[in-house]
């Protein structure tokens, strides 16, 4: 388990902790402002690339990945913030507990996904132009 992924599984506990500070607490806002654009997106594509962000992938790389990261993170959030709405239990708080639960499981729980040798049989096959499924004409002795 790497730093990144520890960071990211704290740190929606740490924004909540941060909600017993007072309202207008720089602290309270940047902490929980923070949590809440990056790290359930981020969590969320850690958890589909088994690797974190790498030195060789370059700064087009790791700019696609903060974007990505913080579109699922703003998804993720409303998704969340609907679903208490429609129960009827939407507080701040509640929210906040939710995101901080889903990020760290997203993080923590190990991935049960195929080997890749194994999900090699269960891809699609490639697509191949109908005259490739004929058979060659048969060369006779005629001709």
């Amino acid at each position: 388990m790497t730093r990144l992924r520890w960071c990211v599984a704290l740190s929606g506990w740490a924004a909540l902790i941060a909600t017993a500070l007072p309202a207008a607490s720089p602290v309270r806002v940047a902490t929980t402002v923070v949590f809440l654009l990056v790290c359930p997106g981020l969590a969320a594509t850690l958890r589909g690339s088994r690797h974190g962000p790498r030195r060789e992938d370059g700064r087009t790389a790791l700019l696609a990945r903060i974007v990505l990261a913080g579109a699922v993170s703003v998804a993720l959030s409303a998704l969340v913030a609907e679903a208490l709405f429609v129960v009827g239990l939407f507080s701040p708080v509640r929210a906040l507990i939710t995101l901080a639960a889903l990020t760290t499981a997203m993080v923590l729980v190990p991935d049960l996904r195929l080997p890749e040798r194994r999900a090699a049989a269960w891809r699609a096959p490639t697509w191949r132009h109908p005259s490739a499924h004929r058979r060659p004409p048969a060369a006779g002795p005629d001709r």
